[in-house]
């Protein structure tokens, strides 16, 4: 919850804070621009249109805001600690930056709970699963997710802070962990067993077309679980250092300690700089797609450059060929014969 800048004191090194600024600049910046490339990249090439993907644009708009205020409002916060002012007169950016961090982590958390029931529903009950999940209750499913998330950052303002602790870590990381292990595990339980279903009715180019099928599932089950896992193991750190901190307050005083919460909240800028690439990676769909817009902007640029190089080579071509110049050398032996 609190941000790295937020657990320093007012006596903070300044080379502290310089290593700070670096590193949040050098974090937020990759986590708003890949995050605008997917984004851009599902647009152009319309892979909204699949439910699934519903779900990865909301992961996505989470992560930029995440980069985007999480991240350039800590450089926003460290460089004017380093400028001189103080903690009490940055206490409204503070605020901001703490309730948008609690706002996107509860977003991303229950998000990534809604992308594994989406790929159970999926495994488990294919011939169902466009019937029961479609793009118009996705979309009010995601509107539930941002209004809860708004709610629950909101009880900051009026609950304790340790009681508010203890709900955001145990909410949106102890029981979710719990229960998605015991989702995953039922999801590929139900793969195994819809694979060997379909080995043994389907054949020839049904069988091709069923196998085909099968490992595009497999691999966007295997890339959302990798967002989970990585969530999660980013979002480890600042989970035990929050803990820690509703055991004993006093571990704010120790600089040791204010240099591991500081590196929990780099962690999750981290999540949100890989995310794009784990899609890219694992699934086929997203890759072609990227791959495609990359070499449409290739070859834009090879465009744009042979172009630049024709006009120059043109110019220098009527330059060696400039008629005003032939006639002005022709001019004294005009006027010679005459």
């Amino acid at each position: 919850m609190s941000n790295s800048s937020v657990a320093a004191s007012n006596e903070i090194p300044r080379g502290f804070l310089v290593s700070q600024i670096i590193v949040s600049l050098l974090l937020s910046t990759p986590a708003v621009f890949t995050n605008i490339i997917l984004l851009i990249t599902i647009y152009r090439r319309k892979l909204w249109r699949i439910t699934a993907t519903l779900l990865v644009v909301n992961l996505s708009v989470c992560d930029f805001l995440t980069g985007l205020i999480s991240g350039y409002g800590s450089l926003y916060y460290d460089v004017n600690l380093y400028l001189g002012q103080t903690r009490k007169e940055l206490l409204r950016a503070r605020l901001i930056i703490t309730f948008s961090a609690v706002l996107t982590n509860v977003v991303a958390s229950c998000n990534i709970a809604a992308m594994a029931v989406d790929r159970l529903l999926a495994v488990s009950s294919p011939l169902h699963y466009k019937a029961r999940v479609t793009p118009k209750k996705i979309k009010v499913f995601i509107g539930i997710i941002w209004t809860y998330s708004v709610l629950f950052s909101s009880l900051a303002m009026v609950l304790p802070q340790n009681v508010f602790v203890l709900l955001y870590c145990h909410l949106h990381v102890s029981l979710p962990i719990i229960a998605l292990s015991l989702v995953y595990w039922k999801t590929f339980r139900a793969l195994r067993s819809h694979n060997e279903q379909l080995r043994n009715v389907a054949g020839g180019e049904d069988e091709q077309m069923t196998a085909a099928h099968r490992e595009r599932e497999r691999k966007m089950i295997s890339a959302f679980l990798m967002v989970l896992i990585l969530f999660y193991v980013t979002f480890a750190p600042q989970y035990i250092a929050q803990n820690m901190l509703v055991a004993r307050r006093s571990f704010l005083s120790q600089e040791g300690f204010r240099f591991f919460l500081y590196v929990g909240n780099k962690l999750l800028l981290v999540n949100s700089i890989l995310n794009p690439f784990i899609y890219a990676w694992r699934i086929p769909r997203y890759r072609k797609a990227f791959t495609h817009e990359f070499g449409k902007f290739r070859l834009r640029k090879k465009c744009k450059y042979n172009v630049t190089q024709a006009n120059r080579m043109s110019q220098m071509s009527s330059a060696d060929s400039d008629p005003t110049q032939e006639s002005d050398e022709l001019k004294p032996t005009f006027a010679a014969h005459d």
